[in-house]
C-alpha cells in the first residue's frame, strides 16, 4: 500500500488504538512525520481514550454480586441446589443484568444505584470536552434551535448563559442520559481550548435549596446546585475558584431570566 494514499479518519483511529495493520501502519506513521495536524488528532484521540479509561475502568472491574452468580447457577446463598422450573430464567435474568452492569459506563446507573447527581456532570464532562471532532450535537450557530429542542425534550424551558465575559463562548449542547429522565448539556469553551459544560437536570418535586455544593470528582470540578425544579452542574478541569466564578455569572443569569419570564 502506498504511502502516497490519504489517511482516513478510521485509519487515524485504529492507528491511534494499535488495531491497524503493520504495512499501512508504517504509512500512516510516515504521514503522522510530514503533517503535524495529522500527528496532533492523533495525540488527542489517544487522550480521549486516556480519559475514558480513567473515567470507567473501574466500573467495568468490579465483579458481578454474589446473588446474581448464586441465582444464575440455581443454587441458593445455603449452598443448597433448587432445580426449579425458574431456574433457567434466573440464568436469563441474570445474563442481561451482567450486560446492563458492565455496560453502565454508557447508562451512568444500574436499576436501584443512581449516580450521584455532581458524578454523572464530571462523568459527562469527560465523555464529551474531550471529543475534539463532535462535542455537541447542536453547535452554537444555531442556539435557538438547540434551546428550543432540549426545553420541549425536558419539558421546562432552558436558557444557554452567555459566558463570553468570562472569557468561554458557547460551543452547542447535546441531549445526555440521566439517571432517570434526560439532561441537556452546554458546553463552552475558551482560547486556550479549554472547556466546561454546564448540565441541566429537571427533578421531579420543587426546591428552594440554592446554595452551592462542590464535589471532586476523577479530577473534573464541579459546582452544582437546585433551583425550583432543576438541578444544575457546571463542571471542569479548571481552577476552583474561576469555576465558582463562573457558577455564579451562570446562576445570575439563570435568575433572571426566570425573573423576566414571570
Amino acid at each position: 500500500m502506498s504511502a502516497n494514499l490519504p489517511v482516513h479518519d478510521d485509519e487515524l483511529q485504529a492507528y491511534a488504538d494499535n488495531q491497524l495493520g503493520s504495512a499501512r501502519a508504517e504509512d500512516v506513521a510516515a504521514a503522522l512525520a510530514r503533517e503535524p495536524l495529522l500527528a496532533a488528532r492523533v495525540a488527542e484521540i489517544r487522550r480521549q481514550n486516556a480519559a475514558l479509561r480513567d473515567a470507567f475502568d473501574p466500573w467495568l472491574a468490579e465483579a458481578l454480586p454474589r446473588k446474581l452468580l448464586w441465582a444464575a447457577t440455581g443454587r441458593s446463598l445455603r449452598g443448597r441446589w433448587r432445580w426449579q422450573p425458574w431456574a433457567a430464567l434466573a440464568a436469563s435474568v441474570v445474563l442481561g443484568v451482567g450486560v446492563g452492569w458492565f455496560g453502565r459506563g454508557e447508562m451512568l446507573q444500574l436499576a436501584g444505584m443512581p449516580v450521584t447527581f455532581p458524578r454523572q456532570a464530571a462523568l459527562t464532562h469527560v465523555l464529551y470536552a474531550s471529543d475534539a471532532n463532535r462535542p455537541v450535537e447542536v453547535w452554537a450557530a444555531e442556539e435557538q434551535r438547540l434551546v428550543s429542542w432540549l426545553s420541549k425534550r425536558l419539558g421546562y424551558s432552558l436558557h444557554a448563559p452567555d459566558l463570553n465575559t468570562v472569557g468561554f463562548a458557547l460551543v452547542g449542547g447535546r441531549l445526555v442520559a440521566g439517571n432517570e429522565k434526560p439532561g441537556a448539556l452546554f458546553m463552552y469553551e475558551n482560547a486556550d481550548r479549554q472547556r466546561i459544560s454546564l448540565l441541566v437536570r429537571k427533578d421531579g418535586s420543587p426546591s428552594r435549596e440554592t446554595a452551592f455544593r462542590y464535589a471532586f470528582e476523577d479530577g473534573v470540578g464541579v459546582f452544582y446546585w437546585i433551583d425550583d425544579v432543576c438541578g444544575y452542574a457546571l463542571s471542569g478541569r479548571i481552577d476552583r475558584g474561576q469555576l465558582l466564578a463562573i457558577a455564579r455569572v451562570v446562576y445570575g443569569q439563570l435568575a433572571a431570566a426566570e425573573a423576566a419570564a414571570k
